[in-house]
């Protein structure tokens, strides 16, 4: 039996986090190089994903040469098409997350989603696998406008609102997941097991998880 949840909202990063997306990302990224005449990239992409599909062309470019910026302008639409045509076909959740969810959802905990991919192709995302009635909300890098997304404390700040108030937490991968609850005046969690950029103690979080199975006794701890 879970016992008492100690904050209202739990809030979630999407890639990274709740789902490991690299699978489909890597699909996308070498059907944009291969349009392209270019050699495709074998073995994960965690290290070149996390920062934006642009991010992760130019970095799959550089490995393999200079970066030309006229070749990532016609290649991204190439990219971004087959991303948006398959989401979610292979696109897990991370071990223990459905059950952790399960557990959160059972002592009336509010859920939600704030990432920094566009609103529209998060809601797509989730609704595809099956997930997206499980949050109360799902914010996007676009919601709040240009410049608004995190690391800004503006999207957190909202999904507070939107939940109904109350003590919040939130989860994530990355420096802007933990810069964003910061700026927000709350607690963060940081997944070691994400698309992580730098090591998972430099992100500064509240508090570290290896695996899914660690959130309820983690959120009751720092709560």
């Amino acid at each position: 039996m879970t016992g008492k949840i100690p904050f209202n909202i739990v809030g979630f990063d999407l890639d990274g986090t709740l789902l490991d997306s690299s699978f489909e990302l890597a699909e996308s990224l070498n059907h944009a190089l291969s349009f392209g005449g270019r050699p495709e990239i074998t073995g994960s992409v965690k290290h070149l994903v996390g920062m934006g599909a642009r991010h992760m062309l130019e970095m799959a470019l550089a490995q393999q040469g200079d970066v030309d910026r006229d070749e990532v302008r016609r290649l991204m639409p190439v990219l971004i098409d087959h991303y948006e045509a398959n989401l979610g076909h292979n696109c897990p959740p991370f071990p223990g997350l459905i059950d952790a969810l399960d557990q959160l959802a059972g002592t009336g905990t509010t859920l939600a989603v704030v990432t920094n991919k566009f609103e529209n192709l998060a809601v797509k995302l989730l609704r595809n696998v099956g997930m997206l009635d499980r949050f109360a909300t799902v914010i996007g890098g676009d919601t709040m406008g240009p410049g608004r997304g995190k690391p800004m404390a503006d999207p957190i700040v909202e999904m507070m609102a939107r939940c109904g108030g109350g003590s919040a937490v939130f989860v994530g991968d990355s420096i802007h997941d933990t810069s964003a609850a910061t700026a927000a005046g709350i607690p963060s969690i940081a997944v070691s097991f994400g698309f992580l950029h730098q090591p998972v103690e430099e992100l500064g979080a509240t508090a570290i998880i290896d695996h899914y199975d660690d959130l309820i006794p983690t959120l009751q701890r720092i709560g």
